[in-house]
């Protein structure tokens, strides 16, 4: 069946118009292999005028020279399409095509041939194989950095800005300089801290992470330097090592670091200037060899001038300033993660979730406040929530709630729902019925579908 706008009808102008406008050549014949129409395309690529064309048999072009070799009495014959390289007077190559198309009562009512000059195919692979190189240049790029940086398994990305950031650890990580990571809360500061720690000198050493919050500000000094028997009320009788002397050869990370109570920033301060510390209720210096790597999700230059952050501790620990962009600025992780996320669930689980491509798109849609923290929870919901193995868009839409939709940031109420998207819709509920009358079996599925099963998979995102 046709597809018809819904506001307006075509009409034979409007046709000629589009056909016009068409930059590829378009010529139009008769059932008995005359010629009807053809578009200005066809004539600039044959140096001929329509007239030229018009109530004429391709033959009779042949004998004038315009080009070598017809495919349409071919389709005539048989009935179904043909393509071949037509060479024309003015030296340019075409592929053409011709196609029949048929009346009501299944008589053939025109033959219609489309023609590509073969340079704008060649354009069109030598661009297909430059994407492909860069592909693979890229992709080896980031295998060697995983090589070299020992990336964790849980940094997963595809963007350019992540791949430039990893080119900045590759820098960073034998140096002991402190490090400052920035980034909003879920976007893998830690994680990026333990790819520092594993790429450096110090990877056989501890890498001992410290989430500032959780320590109340009473115990926090005691925490983080240790103290000596009998220090305060309450201590334990043999005192207690503190948590830069666990990270003693190591890392100590400290999350969360504009949490830190300003009465002890200037001890933190002296004790990586100096490399050594003073347990609390001791005089006895002990000896540090730790890296510090920092991360916050606060403006810390903003507190600083508010005076509740000393600015000598701050460009200390800024040396090398890292910052990690939210997710919502790199949307080519979203997929892999994605992938990442139901891989592990599948895998822990025994279970067989997938998603459906519209399911992945819709999910790109999203502002992702929560970053990659929030995306793993969404994840871990459509794996439970989804009723079958495919996860829908119906199933993304119903676990971000109608709270959470006003953050979807490429979304336009306003705007009805492109052509594409609705045929995707009806597309997708066809799969999924297919795939529920064949019991989940994706062979018998494609069969009923009347597609191959390796469309099958590509229409579902998978991998045959």
């Amino acid at each position: 069946m046709p597809i018809r706008h819904r506001s307006a009808n075509i009409t034979p102008d409007h046709l000629s118009e589009i056909l016009n406008n068409l930059t590829d050549a378009v010529i139009v014949l008769d059932d008995k292999a005359k010629f009807v129409m053809v578009n200005p395309a066809f004539c600039m690529l044959t140096g001929t005028i329509p007239e030229q064309w018009i109530g004429r048999e391709p033959k009779e072009l042949i004998a004038d020279g315009v080009y070598d070799r017809s495919i349409v009495y071919k389709t005539l014959e048989i009935n179904k399409e043909v393509a071949a390289v037509v060479h024309t007077q003015t030296g340019v190559e075409l592929l053409s095509r011709s196609r029949l198309v048929y009346d009501n009562d299944a008589r053939i009512k025109f033959v219609v041939v489309t023609s590509t000059p073969l340079t704008e195919l060649d354009k069109f692979r030598e661009n297909l194989e430059r994407q492909y190189r860069l592909s693979n240049m890229y992709l080896r790029e980031l295998e060697i950095l995983r090589n070299i940086l020992l990336v964790s398994e849980d940094f997963i990305f595809e963007s350019h800005a992540m791949k430039s950031l990893l080119e900045i650890v590759e820098r960073v990580a034998p140096l002991d300089f402190t490090v400052l990571i920035t980034g909003e809360s879920g976007v893998g500061k830690e994680i990026l801290a333990k790819t520092i720690h594993n790429s450096s000198t110090r990877k056989n050493g501890p890498f001992i992470p410290v989430t500032i919050p959780a320590i109340p500000e009473s115990l926090f000094e005691a925490e983080l330097f240790g103290y000596k028997g009998g220090a305060f009320t309450g201590s334990m009788r043999g005192g207690k090592i503190g948590l830069l002397e666990v990270a003693q050869g190591g890392t100590l990370f400290l999350d969360e670091v504009g949490d830190i109570p300003y009465n002890v920033q200037v001890k933190i301060l002296r004790s990586i200037e100096i490399g050594e510390i003073v347990r609390v209720g001791s005089t006895k210096p002990i000896k540090l060899d730790v890296r510090i790597i920092a991360a916050t999700n606060k403006d810390i230059v903003a507190m600083v001038k508010k005076g509740v952050f000393r600015e000598d501790l701050y460009y200390r620990l800024n040396v090398v300033p890292i910052k990690i962009k939210p997710l919502r600025e790199r949307c080519e992780d979203i997929e892999p993660l994605c992938h990442y996320f139901i891989r592990n669930i599948n895998n822990k689980y025994n279970l067989n979730k997938y998603y459906f491509a519209t399911a992945l798109a819709e999910l790109k849609k999203y502002d992702w406040p929560g970053n990659v923290r929030e995306l793993r929870n969404v994840v871990e919901r459509l794996a439970i929530q989804s009723n079958t193995n495919c996860i829908t868009v119906e199933d993304v839409r119903s676990v971000i709630s109608p709270s959470t939709e006003e953050r979807f940031s490429k979304a336009n109420k306003n705007q009805s729902i492109p052509i594409i998207e609705e045929y995707e819709s009806f597309e997708q509920s066809r799969i999924l019925a297919a795939l529920k009358q064949a019991g989940g079996n994706k062979t018998k599925a494609a069969e009923l579908l009347g597609m191959t099963r390796t469309k099958l998979y590509r229409k579902l995102g998978e991998s045959d």
